[in-house]
This record gives C-alpha cells, sequence and structure tokens, in this order.
C-alpha cells in the first residue's frame, strides 16, 4: 500500500484530478469544465432577461452549469448583473411538498435578495448615495420584514447613520403592509410579492444594475426529494407556474431541476411556451472531452497528455479510456465516481508510487464502482 499523494506526486498530478464530485466544491472548475453548447443560450442577453429551464439528471451537470453562469457574470458583468443564488427551501422543514405555495417561495426569494444586496450597501458609501429617500423607506420595510434578530444586530450598526435618518422622518412602519410579510393571506400574497420585487428591482437599478439573475437549483436535495427527485417538481410548481413573477422585468429565473420532475412540472402548470428549456445529455465524445481537460488541468506537466491509459500498464493504455467513458452511463459524475475507484484501488496493493495501474486493478475498482451505484438506486427506492 502507498499513499495517494505519493502515488499522484509521481505521475505528475498536482492534486487529486477525480477527488470531487459536487462542482460547489471543485476549485479552479473553469481550468477544465467543459460548457454545453447551449451555454450562451440559457445566460441569454442581460438586457433582456428571460427565464430558462435546465433538466438533466442526477450527476449531468446542473449545478457546474450553473457555477460557470455565475462566474461569467461575476468575471465580465460585475456591477451590471445582481446574481443569487435561490437554492434554500427551509419551509420544506414545516411543510409537506403538496403544502408548498407560492408565499413560500416569494418569502425566501426576497428574503435572500435582501440577505445579498444589504452587505453591500453596508460596505460603500458610494452605493449609498444613488439611492433615493424612496428607496431607502422600501428597503428598511424589507429588512424589518425579513431579517431575523441576528441579522439585524449585524447588519443594523453598518448602517445605522442611514437607518437612524429615516426613523426620525417618517412613522416607522408607514406604508410596510404594500410588501409580502408572514402576515399576508395567500389571496395576497402574489399581489404584495410582485410589489416587493418592483421595488428591489428599482434600488438595484438605482444602483447600476440592468438584470438581476437568480439560480434555482438543489431542488433534489432537501429531505422531502432527495430520495424522489421527481418530488422537486412538486417543490418548484408553485413557482415556476407564477409567470407574473417568472417573467417580471428586470428579473431572469434560471431553473436547473431534476429530469425525473417534468411530468409534475407540467402537472403544476409548467408552460413550455413560455419558459425556453433544456435537457442536458452527453455524447461519449463530450465526456472524453471532461476526462481529457481534468486530466490536462491536473497534470503538472503536461506528459500524460490528457489519458488515463498513460498512467496504466502497457496491457490496457490503449483501451482504459474507451472502457471508462462506456461505463459511466453517459454521466460525467459517474465518470469521476470510476476514476476516482480506480485510484482508491490501485494504491491499496501498489508497492511503489511508480506502479502502473493493471488491469486487474481496473477489474476491482469496476466492481466497487458499479455496487455504488446500486446501492444508490436502492437508498432511492426506499
Amino acid at each position: 500500500m502507498i499513499e495517494m499523494k505519493a502515488f499522484l506526486k509521481a505521475k505528475g498530478f498536482i492534486h487529486h484530478p477525480f477527488n470531487t464530485f459536487d462542482a460547489d466544491k471543485e476549485r479552479d472548475l473553469q481550468n477544465f469544465v467543459v460548457l454545453p453548447p447551449y451555454f450562451e443560450s440559457v445566460f441569454g442577453i442581460p438586457e433582456d432577461p428571460q427565464p430558462f429551464l435546465v433538466l438533466g439528471m442526477r450527476g449531468f451537470g446542473k449545478t457546474t452549469l450553473r457555477r460557470m453562469l455565475s462566474d461569467r457574470i461575476a468575471s465580465q458583468h460585475k456591477g451590471q448583473i445582481f446574481q443569487i443564488e435561490y437554492s434554500n427551501f427551509p419551509f420544506t422543514r414545516q411543510k409537506e411538498i403538496s403544502q408548498v405555495t407560492i408565499k413560500d417561495h416569494l418569502l425566501e426569494f426576497l428574503r435572500v435578495l435582501i440577505l445579498e444586496l444589504v452587505p453591500l450597501l453596508a460596505e460603500s458609501s458610494e452605493l449609498r448615495k444613488k439611492l433615493k429617500n424612496q428607496h431607502k423607506v422600501d428597503l428598511f420595510h424589507m429588512m424589518e420584514i425579513h431579517f431575523k434578530e441576528g441579522e439585524k444586530e449585524l447588519h443594523y450598526p453598518r448602517l445605522q447613520s442611514l437607518i437612524e435618518k429615516l426613523l426620525r422622518s417618517y412613522p416607522q412602519k408607514q406604508g410596510r403592509e404594500l410588501f409580502l410579510s408572514l402576515e399576508t393571506t395567500e389571496d395576497e400574497a402574489l399581489e404584495r410579492g410582485l410589489y416587493a420585487m418592483d421595488a428591489m428591482a428599482s434600488i438595484l437599478k438605482a444602483l447600476g444594475y440592468h438584470s438581476c439573475y437568480v439560480f434555482i437549483d438543489k431542488l433534489d436535495e432537501t429531505s422531502k426529494t432527495m430520495k424522489e427527485p421527481e418530488k422537486a417538481g412538486l417543490l418548484l410548481g408553485p413557482l415556476i407556474a407564477a409567470l407574473e413573477v417568472v417573467q417580471r422585468d428586470f428579473y431572469a429565473f434560471k431553473f436547473f431541476v431534476p429530469a425525473e420532475s417534468v411530468n409534475n412540472l407540467k402537472k403544476c402548470g409548467l408552460r413550455n411556451d413560455k419558459i425556453q428549456s433544456q435537457v442536458i445529455s452527453w455524447t461519449q465524445e463530450k465526456l472524453a472531452e471532461v476526462l481529457k481537460k481534468r486530466i490536462m488541468a491536473f497534470n503538472r506537466d503536461g506528459k500524460l497528455l490528457g489519458r488515463l491509459g498513460n498512467v496504466c500498464e502497457d496491457e490496457i493504455r490503449d483501451k482504459v479510456d474507451e472502457f471508462v467513458l462506456l461505463k459511466s452511463e453517459n454521466s460525467p459524475r459517474n465518470l469521476l465516481r470510476f476514476c476516482n475507484a480506480i485510484f482508491a484501488e490501485h494504491i491499496e496493493t501498489a508497492r511503489s508510487a511508480e506502479d502502473p495501474v493493471s488491469r486487474k486493478i481496473v477489474g476491482l475498482a469496476l466492481k466497487k464502482y458499479e455496487y455504488s451505484l446500486k446501492i444508490d438506486q436502492r437508498m432511492g427506492a426506499d
């Protein structure tokens, strides 16, 4: 048995190329990501923001795509596109999926939006100067509605002068009933939510932004949807069916949704004619590009030429890459899992860091990898 670090160093890797299956935990993702051909369609035109629905099986790259869209904004549209990630659905802890309403979604979405904006204002007096008095009043109303006590203790001191001026200049609660809050009835939730969205859009426009991108991901990672990803469609349904919300001027809602949930989305009122959509799929050629780019990104001297076979014995050198791709079942995550299993199995039996990966090792890794897939299927069926 050898250490993984020793094996990776001997083969010219700066880090383990297959150790992470979660796109949110990947470092330097842009160095080896393979963008789908529809990337630009999903990104859209920031000056004319539109909703987009991306459907994909688990492990097919929904979160990777979302991350690359976010990185594009950060690198090329800073100060022009305001972006938030709406990927936490705390109301599912108290409610069954079938009980979720548009009010639940709007309350949490607005809360996330305000939590992203307030620190920017706290850090920049120049941004605060761009706000008109009505903007400040509206923002304070929404902070009072959506912030928890701990968040008020954190943020209010940083905006102390702004808040003190507001409290001296107008009655503290005047006009607050126009905004969505926990006390709002379900019948009035949509109207109040749209009022708050428009108020936030006006604030962001005053700060120089011409659109707000809302990334909605991880719908199948709640306690109620993890084993049944098709229920993600029921969770998202009240929001994606509310065209007044998802087609609202200034906002671009980008949905990253499990493909298994499409039937439930339709039951909830998804309008295919109103929201563009794309299903993520992978060809063997594209998966081969994933494998090659990842190896090249992590290979210090480039001698491996982006091929897994170049760390293997001669007998399988020219065949192993194609074999791994075949067994990955058109899934980038499965590709990483199988390659990770090969490396893990190899260090258990290798006598030195320079030993090549053998055919026997690949066979043993395949059995463990396929067994892990079966376990995943059983857990999903339970």
